[in-house]
């Protein structure tokens, strides 16, 4: 086992009940615009149950990062998104808020944007007529966005200051009491 690694015993798998097969694997790691954080790995050989997590071991500043997406080639810009992070897109009305299962990823803009994508392509298959025209316009105006016809703002807002957008145009500032407090009201 390397250093910063560890393996807890082998367990009955809480799921499946199946005996010796749940085991708990991790290590610690020092990652970029991270920091410290806590790799975990649950795996049952039984019914298969898998479940991975990063834990940040450090709070840092509450932070919020903007950047203007004014061409393709911003797509490529690299995003930092925590599991505590809210993401805006005030052009588009969109807001994606972290519930108790988000989980952080190291990103660039199109991903981003292709997760909006997905996320308004899914809220469209069960809404009303209304909606979904609603939802047609705002998958329109992505598509202009990413194709560098259309201008936005991209806002990422961390409590715990785990997020980032990494490029020199990106703006950074420590979040303002009343985002905070919309923040907090949103989780």
């Amino acid at each position: 086992m390397g250093k910063g690694e560890f393996t807890f015993p082998v367990q009955n798998c809480p799921i499946c009940g199946a005996k010796g097969t749940f085991q708990v694997t991790g290590r610690m790691n020092n990652i970029p615009f991270f920091g410290e954080t806590m790799e975990t790995l649950v795996l049952c050989s039984g019914c298969m149950f898998k479940h991975s997590d990063v834990l940040h071991l450090r709070q840092r500043e509450p932070s919020r990062h903007e950047y203007k997406i004014s061409s393709s080639g911003d797509m490529n810009v690299r995003v930092v998104k925590s599991g505590t992070a809210t993401i805006k897109i005030p052009e588009l009305g969109v807001t994606i808020k972290p519930s108790s299962g988000s989980r952080g990823y190291i990103s660039n803009v199109e991903g981003v944007l292709n997760r909006v994508k997905e996320a308004i392509v899914f809220a469209m298959s069960d809404a009303s007529p209304a909606r979904r025209r609603v939802a047609e316009r705002k998958l329109k105006t992505l598509g202009a966005i990413m194709h560098g016809l259309k201008k936005t703002n991209l806002i990422v807002m961390d409590p715990f200051g785990h997020s980032a957008i990494i490029d020199k145009r990106a703006k950074r500032r420590k979040l303002t009491k009343k985002e905070l407090a919309f923040l907090e009201a949103s989780t």
